[in-house]
C-alpha cells in the first residue's frame, strides 16, 4: 500500500497529529479494517474467547484471564473495548485509521506469547501491515516529494499560461487576418522569445 501525502499524512497533519505519531499510526494500520467476523472466529477457535452456550454473555478464555490480571488503565480499557466490539457489535474495527491503529498495536504488543499469534493472524486477516517500519523520516520525505511535485506542476502551468498569453497576443492576430507571409511569422515567433522573460 503506497503512502499518500494528500489522503494519508495531510488530513492528520491538519488535525495538529505530528509526524512521529503519524509514522507510528501508518506503520502499525492494518491493509483494511479487522472483520468483526474474522476476529471473532480467530478468538473462538484458538479459546482465547469461549463463550457459555447456557449463558451467552459469560465469557472465559485466555484472553479473558489476561483482561482480568490488567490493572486499571487505558490498556484494559483497549483490551475491554476490543473484546465487546467483536462479540458485542457487528461493525468491523478501524485498524486501518488513527488513533485505532496504534490503540490496537499498543495492545498487540502487551499481550502474553499464546495470544501473540492469535493477534497476528487476526492481522493477516486484515491484510497485515503494509506500511509497517515507517518512520517519521519517510513521513517528512513523502511530504517533501510531494511538495516538490505540485511546486514544478505550479510551475509549468505558469509557463504554459504565459505561452499561451504570448501565443494571443502575437500569433491569434494572424491567424485571425489569415495572414500567411513567413517573415510575418517569424517575427512573431521572435517577438514571443523576446518578450519570454519580461
Amino acid at each position: 500500500m503506497a503512502i499518500s501525502y494528500p489522503d494519508d499524512i495531510k488530513p492528520l497533519q491538519d488535525q495538529g497529529v505530528d509526524n512521529a505519531t503519524i509514522a507510528k499510526h501508518l506503520s502499525d494500520r492494518t491493509a483494511q479494517p479487522i472483520s468483526n467476523n474474522d476476529a471473532r472466529a480467530e478468538l473462538q477457535e484458538s479459546g482465547a474467547v469461549i463463550i457459555d452456550p447456557a449463558i451467552s454473555t459469560y465469557r472465559s478464555g485466555t484472553l479473558i484471564s489476561f483482561y482480568e490480571t490488567l490493572p486499571p488503565g487505558e490498556t484494559k480499557t483497549l483490551v475491554a473495548w476490543f473484546i465487546n466490539a467483536v462479540f458485542g457489535t457487528s461493525d468491523d474495527i478501524g485498524t486501518d485509521d488513527y488513533p485505532r491503529s496504534i490503540q490496537f498495536a499498543a495492545v498487540e504488543s502487551v499481550l502474553p506469547g499464546d495470544l501473540q499469534s492469535v493477534a497476528t493472524a487476526i492481522v493477516a486477516d486484515a491484510g497485515g501491515r503494509p506500511d509497517a517500519g515507517t518512520t517519521e523520516a519517510d513521513v517528512v520525505a513523502i511530504q517533501a516529494a510531494y511538495e516538490a511535485a505540485a511546486e514544478a506542476t505550479r510551475l509549468t502551468n505558469d509557463q504554459e499560461i504565459k505561452f499561451n498569453g504570448l501565443v494571443n497576443t502575437y500569433v491569434s492576430p494572424l491567424v485571425e487576418n489569415n495572414i500567411f507571409d513567413n517573415a510575418v511569422w517569424q517575427e512573431a515567433v521572435n517577438n514571443i522569445a523576446n518578450d519570454w522573460s519580461v
